[in-house]
């Protein structure tokens, strides 16, 4: 039989191990999310931003209910399909209009900057919800990152259209709609698989 320290302590390797590979996921997360500013900027002016969202999130459900079939995971149970539709219509209907119509006005470089406020607005929601209480460590450390991101584009921070704000200002609210879908997701992944929650959500703000 284990020894309680034994136990104890490989638990706490476990949740060390857990949280590091959560930081790299969301590490890798942010460079693609940084990538899709570019993209959709490029796009913004040619096609509509509920066109680019509908073709977006219409394909990426497609992809995602495809791989969450073959894997045969577990989708929401009937009990949370409404609150997992809501959270799909924030994030997949409402969030990409917001980001989409942000990059008609404002530019890819200052876009990135405002949606870099995502996790500053993450602690906030979370701290107001009493889910997760802010530290003094984790609000230096977005202070730090968000200064850092000002820096690398620099330059490309002074030059801007005449109605950058409105764009500015739709990319805060963009990123407000993702903090949310951040908080509010975890009692529901708890219950259900990543990729059928995803696809679930994904379908219906595409939908919609």
């Amino acid at each position: 039989m284990a020894r309680l320290p034994d136990i104890a302590g490989s638990e706490l390797a476990r949740s060390g191990t857990m949280e590091v590979t959560g930081v790299l996921a969301a590490i890798l997360s942010s460079a693609f999310g940084g990538t899709a500013v570019g993209a959709t900027r490029y796009l913004a002016g040619t096609l509509d931003p509920l066109a680019i969202g509908a073709v977006r999130f219409g394909g990426g459900f497609l992809v995602l209910a495809a791989v969450a079939l073959w894997r045969r995971d577990k989708w929401p149970p009937k009990s949370d399909w409404l609150g997992t539709g809501a959270l799909g219509l924030l994030f997949f209907g409402l969030f990409p209009v917001l980001f989409n119509g942000a990059l008609v006005y404002t530019t890819a470089a200052r876009g990135a900057l405002a949606l870099s406020t995502l996790p500053l607005l993450t602690m906030l929601a979370a701290a107001v919800l009493k889910i997760e209480p802010p530290t003094i460590r984790k609000i230096v450390g977005v202070l730090i990152a968000m200064a850092g991101v000002a820096v690398a584009l620099g330059t490309s921070l002074t030059t801007a259209p005449p109605d950058a704000w409105r764009g500015d200002l739709l990319m805060v609210a963009a990123a407000f709609c993702m903090a949310l879908y951040n908080v509010w997701s975890r009692p529901f992944l708890s219950r259900t698989a990543p990729i059928p929650f995803v696809a679930f959500g994904m379908g219906v703000g595409a939908v919609c």
